[in-house]
């Protein structure tokens, strides 16, 4: 009688008999599925080595690559290579651990988002903070090279790069900022295209201030503009264009990658056609606030104008000189009306001869307009924006149709100047400088009262489309445009000067009058906060008269803006008169004042301006 077995024994025939047919059966049974096993998965283990997606693991061993290849933001480059070490007083740690010195191939996986066909072929690919598996959805082939940078460290704030307050005036050593790592780009070779991976942490309510995101975007727009192929802008002028693809679960800062210069998007990734004059003119610059980006004054002192020689080399745009306005907007009322055409006739002193532009809305009468017309304002209808997050009736409720500037697309670059200022100084040099370059305002904030921006209608759809999600610190546009241009440039404090005392100090007041005084100006500009100066009779600045006014009180300021005033036409001067309300006002404002006792007794100066009696 045969005898089974266990799992791996032969059935052994008995002496005394033959071996049953049944067993003889089963036996063969077992062999044929053993061997239908090691086939099947033999097969498989080799379909699955020779996929296109998986195929790159035969060059390096399937085992070990594996483990190689999947450490976070592994470049996957030898285990020989060594990092650099930049920057150690900041602490940082290699974002892209390996340096790039020996390309890795990688090759098609066969299926890509459309918008990556541009990609196709054998490239050149510079990695930042990615790895060479990560490109796998790309579909693309080639050889790619990790750009390693030492990661900032955890201890570097967003305010070590936009301080509230700078040493402009250099009292002491003047102003400095940190080293932001960046690699060294002469250990790269040309790239056909950057690829990067964007950092994103929306559940921290300061994302977009992660000073990490900006150290990849930076290394990102440097390899780009120093080591891409460029590609020809057309037209015959510029710099050409780079390509670059970026990873992010949020939008890239506009201020590097433009959404007019973006080519698709799939899902997650994006891919830009970026033109290097424009980056290589936002590289030129501090990496942030923390310097000037134009210096208050040359070695000839406060007087010497500003040569911009070197920031405007690259003026003309695909073979034509780039165009630049002035502008300004009102809107729901003729509150500003008279500020607007004061602004106007002090640019033209100032001996700018650049275009200027108002955008007005349908509350600005035919009257008014023809006094803008006089001022020399080209005047623009726009259908004003309102603010989804203010009240009804609010001073804040239409301020949004500033975003309408972005829609001076006929325009390269546009000054926006707000109209209760007084330019007392030409301020064309401003052209020079990028989107967005602006005075501080406080904490790591810009003032919108001056800014230079580069008009978009996709930025502009882009700001629309925010509206709504954006919360602004003050319920204005200043706070909107400040959460979506983080990376901003500064301009001097002397540029757009506040007219305010909020110090309350002697030293405070005796330097900012001598400074409202000064013939010929020391200042660029003066911001008139508070009651502006066409609200008040020319006599005195009407701020004195109110408690919680006085810090924006100054007589020099006030008698600055009525000499510009002074030297208009009279169909200039006519939308400046008082209404009869408004004379109640100011009447009732002195008696507070007098039964308040304020000592410098401004309420007891005799008026004398004529619109009193208009």
């Amino acid at each position: 009688m045969g005898v089974t077995g266990g799992a791996g024994e032969a059935v052994k025939p008995s002496s005394s008999s033959s071996l049953s047919p049944v067993a003889g059966l089963r036996a063969a049974a077992i062999v044929k599925l053993n061997a239908a096993f090691l086939a099947f998965f033999f097969l498989a283990y080799m379909a699955l080595l020779l996929h296109p997606k998986y195929s790159y693991l035969l060059d390096r061993g399937a085992a070990s690559s594996l483990v190689r290849c999947t450490a976070f933001r592994d470049a996957c480059t030898p285990a020989t290579t060594t990092t650099a070490q930049l920057s150690r007083k900041l602490g940082g740690v290699a974002a892209n651990k390996a340096v790039a010195a020996a390309a890795e191939r990688i090759v098609n996986a066969g299926r890509a988002p459309a918008m990556f066909d541009e990609l196709r072929g054998r490239l050149r690919m510079g990695l930042v903070n990615i790895g060479r598996d990560e490109l796998l959805a790309l579909g693309v082939e080639g050889d790619a090279v990790g750009v390693d940078f030492e990661r900032v460290s955890d201890m570097f704030r967003w305010s070590d790069l936009f301080p509230e307050w700078i040493d402009e005036e250099e009292d002491d050593e003047g102003p400095s900022c940190p080293e932001l790592p960046m690699p060294d780009f002469s250990r790269y070779g040309d790239v056909d295209v950057v690829v990067a991976s964007l950092p994103c942490n929306r559940s921290d309510a300061a994302w977009n201030r992660d000073v990490f995101r900006l150290q990849v975007h930076l290394v990102t727009a440097h390899m780009a503009a120093r080591k891409g192929l460029r590609h020809d802008a057309g037209g015959g002028g510029g710099g050409g264009r780079v390509r670059v693809v970026v990873r992010s679960e949020c939008e890239p800062m506009m201020d590097l990658f433009r959404c007019d210069e973006a080519v698709g998007r799939d899902g997650e990734w994006w891919m830009y056609m970026v033109d290097v004059e424009r980056l290589e003119e936002k590289l030129r610059l501090p990496v942030g606030s923390c310097n000037l980006a134009l210096p208050l004054w040359g070695p000839g002192g406060i007087q010497e104008v500003f040569n911009v020689s070197e920031l405007t080399a690259a003026a003309a745009t695909a073979g034509r000189p780039r165009r630049e306005a002035y502008a300004t907007v009102l809107h729901s009322s003729d509150t500003y009306l008279c500020g607007a055409i004061v602004l106007a006739q002090s640019i033209r002193r100032a001996g700018s001869t650049r275009d200027l532009v108002l955008l007005h809305d349908h509350t600005v009468s035919k009257p008014a307009l023809a006094a803008l017309v006089a001022a020399g304002w080209t005047p623009r209808k726009i259908k004003r924006i309102r603010n989804p997050r203010a009240e009804r009736g609010t001073y804040n409720e239409y301020n949004y149709s500033k975003f309408r500037l972005w829609q001076l697309t006929d325009y390269d670059r546009v000054v926006f100047v707000d109209a209760d200022i007084l330019v007392l100084r030409d301020l064309d040099a401003l052209f020079g400088f990028p989107q967005l370059t602006a005075v501080g305002n406080d904490g790591s904030l810009f003032n919108s009262g001056v800014m230079v921006i580069e008009p978009s209608q996709c930025t502009f759809q882009s700001l629309i489309r925010q509206r709504r999600t954006i919360r602004s610190y003050n319920g204005g546009d200043q706070g909107f445009l400040n959460e979506v241009f983080v990376w901003w440039h500064r301009l001097p404090r002397r540029v757009n000067y506040l007219k305010n005392f909020w110090a309350n100090t002697t030293a405070e007041r005796a330097l900012k009058e001598r400074l409202f005084r000064a013939d010929p100006a020391e200042v660029w500009s003066i911001h008139y906060l508070g009651l502006k100066p066409w609200t008040c009779y020319r006599d005195y600045d009407c701020n004195w008269n109110i408690g919680d006014q006085r810090v924006y009180a100054s007589d020099a300021a006030h008698a600055r803006w009525w000499q510009v005033y002074d030297d208009m036409g009279e169909a200039m001067r006519s939308p400046c008169r008082l209404s009869e309300r408004r004379k109640i006002e100011i009447a009732w404002d002195r008696h507070l004042a007098e039964e308040a006792g304020f000592s410098d007794h401004h309420w007891k100066i005799n008026i004398t301006d004529p619109r009193k009696w208009e």
